[in-house]
């Protein structure tokens, strides 16, 4: 497997982590601490949208 499509393999699983991870904790907020959850559940969406622009921002290979 070369480096690059481990490298893009990985981040695609790091952006479908936190998307999940960020999405389960805004609905499904802690009771004891509702507000850092969100606050918190929303940084986790912030980091899955910067790894989903770092994706459609890697170069791709040019078509014949």
């Amino acid at each position: 497997m070369s480096k690059k499509l481990l490298s893009t393999t990985l981040l695609f699983l790091v952006f479908i982590g936190f998307l999940w991870w960020g999405l389960s904790m805004l609905l499904h907020p802690d009771p004891t601490g509702p507000g850092e959850s969100i606050v918190f559940a929303l940084l986790l969406l912030g980091c899955s949208g910067y790894a989903l622009v770092s994706i459609l921002l890697l170069p791709r290979k040019k078509q014949q």
